[in-house]
């Protein structure tokens, strides 16, 4: 897509100089904060908001226009809201991005199939990716670190409905958090999940957010446990065919070479961050945050009558890039990185040789007995 090719051309100057300006391409929307789990790893549903209803947030994405290319719009849970697929349907046709992503734990089986189903049909030249969380392959170790008793049941009959709607532009996807419950059961946790046969399998490390409320738990794994579940799962997914897939899984390579490094300690691993330039999040809310890292808000859109680029060019937007300019601020936060590696050449340039050569794990996984 042309709008988004020159965003990427232009982003390091964007960053560097604050000309040309742009709109992110890569946007997060916390639909609510709510959740009917109670999981382990995340505390989101203690924080109490007033959410921006379904047309509030028709008039957020008309201020946005087509810029935003890649749309994920997370909770708490989002199927929680019945009205998700009227806000989805609404930002498809303000924004017309290509890919819509909806994390789930899956519960609500019926109201998921229906409103996958509506928002595909409704949006056809947008593709739609429904993450179902899985954090284990053991049913019972699933709905333990989930906090939800019968989970595990719950999410396999959501995902036997979303891929029996069998629409072209759905993909169901397996997604797990890699953690301190469960990272010392890779890749037993890979394979098992394997099994599924989801149209795609991904993992990301567990992080310390500011949004989850999960400052000071301990939950992010070692870079030595999280090397062999990043391994595990791409060993899963060797055999991905197509030009997208293969570009997909050479980026996860990418990023879980990076990731890994990071977690044993290298700073310099993670790729200049472009939050608040090129990717943003924007809480149940209203208020437009950099990132859900840090959570620092530009401002809310209910006191800029709902026009997001009031915020997002407002002198306290532009205080926080002076701060990003300044500073380094690296994290595994999969959502933003992705964005990052498409900007900085060396990372595409492997990307591109890894598309093309066989593929290869991330890091090696041997480690020592007690690592």
């Amino acid at each position: 897509m042309a709008r988004t090719g020159w965003a990427l051309a232009t982003a390091s100057a964007w960053r560097a100089r604050g000309w040309p300006r742009l709109l992110p391409i890569n946007v997060t929307i916390s639909t609510n904060f709510r959740c009917n789990f109670k999981c382990a790893t995340c505390n989101v549903y203690e924080r109490k908001v007033q959410e921006l209803d379904a047309d509030e947030w028709g008039r957020v994405f008309a201020s946005m226009g087509r810029a935003p290319a890649w749309l994920t719009f997370s909770g708490g849970e989002p199927f929680l809201r019945k009205d998700l697929p009227d806000i989805i349907l609404s930002a498809t046709r303000h924004c017309e991005p290509a890919i819509v992503n909806i994390p789930s734990n899956g519960w609500f089986t019926d109201r998921v199939v229906r409103g996958a189903e509506r928002i595909c049909k409704g949006s056809p030249e947008t593709q739609l990716v429904i993450n179902l969380s899985f954090d284990h392959h053991l049913p019972e170790r699933h709905d333990e670190i989930r906090g939800a008793p019968g989970s595990w049941e719950r999410l396999l009959a959501t995902m036997a409905g979303l891929r029996a709607l069998e629409l072209p532009n759905l993909t169901v996807g397996c997604h797990t958090v890699v953690s301190s419950e469960n990272q010392h059961d890779f890749p037993a946790v890979a394979a098992g999940l394997a099994q599924l046969e989801a149209d795609s399998y991904i993992a990301e490390p567990a992080e310390e957010r500011v949004e989850l409320q999960t400052i000071g738990m301990g939950i992010t794994p070692r870079g030595s446990k999280f090397a062999p579940a990043a391994a595990a799962v791409l060993e899963n997914e060797k055999h991905a065919s197509g030009g997208v897939a293969r570009m997909v899984r050479a980026l996860r390579v990418e990023y879980y070479d990076r990731v890994t490094r990071f977690l044993d300690g290298d700073a310099n691993a993670m790729p200049v961050c472009h939050a608040g330039f090129l990717s943003t999040h924007i809480g149940a809310d209203g208020d437009v945050w950099s990132c859900c890292v840090l959570s620092r808000s530009f401002g809310n859109l209910r006191d800029a009558d709902f026009d997001f680029r009031k915020i997002w060019y407002s002198a306290q937007a532009e205080e926080f890039r002076q701060w990003m300019r300044e500073r380094r601020c690296a994290c595994p936060l999969a959502n933003a990185t992705y964005t990052n590696l498409l900007v900085e050449p060396g990372a595409m340039s492997r990307v591109a040789t890894n598309m093309v050569r066989k593929p290869r794990t991330p890091v090696s996984t041997s480690q020592p007995e007690n690592a």
